[in-house]
């Protein structure tokens, strides 16, 4: 082991156990770290160092048994023709691609539903 491995060794037990004393304590990590001095910004540098080498020295995960590794291969969705119908409209409004027709049957009050609708698209 080199001098820096040996330091940084020390230096993350050090901190190992800095973190169970803060967890242990019932303050907040920022009050806790004011009361000991500790700046907050190094306590979480060392927490994130802590839980990394936590992290290596876990065992790899096993693969169970009868899975399998699935591939996901990407959706597709196909465009779908709009069937065009032979309606009589009295009014035609086109926007963005999109047709609205209105006959002389169309009640006031779906007129005023299909403008705002429009007005709320533009």
């Amino acid at each position: 082991m080199t001098t820096q491995e040996v330091k940084n060794h020390y230096s993350l037990q050090k901190w190992a156990s800095i973190i169970q004393e803060r967890n242990a304590s019932e303050l907040s990590t920022k009050q806790w770290c004011n009361q000991n001095g500790i700046l907050e910004g190094s306590y979480y540098y060392w927490l994130k160092r802590v839980r990394e080498k936590a992290l290596k020295q876990l065992p790899a995960p096993k693969k169970e048994a009868g899975l399998q590794e699935v591939s996901v291969e990407p959706t597709v969705f196909a465009k779908m023709p709009t069937p065009q119908s032979k309606v009589s409209a009295d009014v035609m409004i086109s926007l963005n691609g999109m047709e609205i027709s209105l006959n002389s049957s169309a009640t006031p009050e779906l007129i005023q539903s299909v403008l705002l609708a429009v007005k709320q698209l533009c």
